[in-house]
C-alpha cells in the first residue's frame, strides 16, 4: 500500500485519578515520569516524521492531567506536525481543563475537544471515582465556547453501577442543554482487574443494552443529531474526521504508550510497559497483514458507519464479488431491515448497527 498517511494518534497515559472502570493504558500522574515520557514521545514522533497530516488526535489517559508547563511542552512537540491540519482534537477531563490550558489549545490550533463526562449524575460520578462533578462540565463547556471552540464532544457511558433508564434520560437532557456538537455513547465494559468488576458489578445484558441504546437513539435524533457510527452521534458537519481514518481502514501513525498504528501492510501496537517505552522499546506487537486480513478489516470497519461498505471497492481491491458470493445472506439482512443497498454500498441501519458482530461474521 502506498496511500498517504493522513492521521496521527498520540497517547498520553497519565491520569490524576484512576477511574474504577478503566482498562485503557494509563498511569497515576507523577511529574518526573511525565517529563521523561515527553522526551521519549518526541523521539518516537521524529522516527516517523509525519507530514501533510489532515487530523491529529491526542488521547489518553488524560492529556490535560499534565501541569501547565508540560502541557505547553506537549503542544510544542506536536506543533511541527500540526500545520495546515483540518481537525486537531484533544481529550480532556473537566476538572483539569483550566482556562489557561484552553487559551493554549486555541493558540496552538487545536479545534476540537473531547470531554470525558461519562455521567451527569454526581452520585454516579462519585461511585466510579471520577474527580469532576457536572457543574464543572457546564463551566468548562461555557469557557470553551467563550474561547471560540465550536466543535465539542462529550463521552457518556451507558450502564454504570446503579444507573437506570430514568438517569440516562436525565443525562441526555443535561448533555443536550450544553449545546454541543458531538456525543459518543459507550456501553460499560468491565475487565476482571478493574475495581468495579472486583466489587461485583457486571455489564448490561444484551437486552438491557439495547433498551439503553434505543433511548439514546430517540432522544438524539429528535434533536437533529445523526447516528453516523455505532457509538457516535453528531450534528450535521461535525462527524469526527480523525476516526473516519480508522473506520475507512486507512493508515495512521500511533505514538505513545499502548498506542496502535497501521503503516504499509503492518498493524502495530506499542508496549504497555512504561519502563520499556522510556528505553525507546516502543513496539510490542506487529501484525503483517495478508490479503484476507485486509479484506476482513475492510468489512469489519466500513460497516460501522453510515458510509457503509463499497461492494465496488471490495471487487476492485480484493477481486471478491461479495454480493454474488453472499447474495442469500445479504438479501436476508436487507429484507429484515438490518442493511440497505445504496449505489453498490452496503449500509447498516440502526437495527443493523445493534447486531453488527453477527452481520460481519456472516459476511467474512
Amino acid at each position: 500500500m502506498t496511500e498517504k498517511v493522513k492521521a496521527l494518534y498520540i497517547h498520553i497515559p497519565f491520569c490524576e485519578k484512576i477511574c474504577d472502570y478503566c482498562d485503557f493504558p494509563k498511569l497515576q500522574y507523577f511529574r518526573n515520569f511525565a517529563i521523561s515520557y515527553l522526551v521519549v514521545l518526541k523521539n518516537e514522533l521524529e522516527q516517523y516524521t509525519p507530514h501533510d497530516l489532515e487530523t491529529i488526535y491526542v488521547g489518553g489517559g488524560t492529556p490535560t492531567a499534565l501541569e501547565a508547563d508540560l502541557f505547553k511542552q506537549l503542544l510544542d512537540i506536536i506543533k511541527p506536525y500540526s500545520l495546515g491540519i483540518k481537525e486537531y482534537t484533544f481529550e480532556a477531563n473537566p476538572e483539569s481543563l483550566t482556562d489557561d490550558k484552553i487559551v493554549l489549545l486555541r493558540e496552538y490550533g487545536v479545534n476540537r475537544i473531547s470531554l470525558g463526562v461519562q455521567s451527569t449524575n454526581d452520585n454516579l460520578l462519585k461511585k466510579i471515582n471520577r474527580a469532576h462533578r457536572f457543574s464543572e462540565v457546564q463551566k468548562v463547556v461555557a469557557s470553551l465556547k467563550n474561547h471560540g471552540f465550536n466543535n465539542i464532544n462529550v463521552d457518556l457511558i451507558l450502564g454504570l453501577p446503579n444507573a437506570t433508564k430514568k438517569l440516562l434520560s436525565q443525562d441526555l437532557e443535561n448533555v443536550l442543554a450544553l449545546g454541543i456538537q458531538h456525543i459518543s455513547c459507550y456501553s460499560l465494559m468491565l475487565h476482571p482487574h478493574t475495581v468495579l468488576f472486583n466489587q461485583g458489578f457486571r455489564e448490561l445484558s444484551p437486552d438491557q443494552s439495547r433498551e439503553y441504546y434505543d433511548l439514546v437513539e430517540q432522544a438524539l435524533l429528535k434533536h437533529g443529531f445523526i447516528h453516523y457510527e455505532v457509538s457516535n452521534y453528531s450534528l450535521p458537519g461535525f462527524a469526527a474526521k480523525h476516526n473516519f481514518a480508522y473506520w475507512r481502514n486507512e493508515q495512521y501513525y500511533g505514538v505513545g504508550l499502548g498506542a496502535a498504528g497501521y503503516l504499509g501492510n503492518v498493524r502495530y501496537k506499542n508496549t504497555l510497559n512504561l519502563e520499556k517505552y522510556l528505553k525507546g522499546m516502543y513496539i510490542a506487537e506487529k501484525e503483517q497483514l495478508s490479503i484476507h486480513d485486509c479484506f476482513v478489516y475492510q468489512v469489519m470497519l466500513n460497516l460501522r458507519t453510515v458510509e457503509g461498505l463499497s461492494l465496488k471497492y471490495i471487487k476492485q481491491q480484493f477481486a471478491i464479488d461479495l454480493y454474488k458470493e453472499k447474495k442469500k445472506i445479504i438479501d436476508e439482512f436487507i429484507a429484515n431491515g438490518y442493511l440497505m443497498l445504496v449505489n453498490e454500498n452496503l449500509i447498516p441501519t440502526y437495527q443493523g448497527m445493534m447486531i453488527l458482530d453477527t452481520i460481519i461474521l456472516q459476511l467474512i
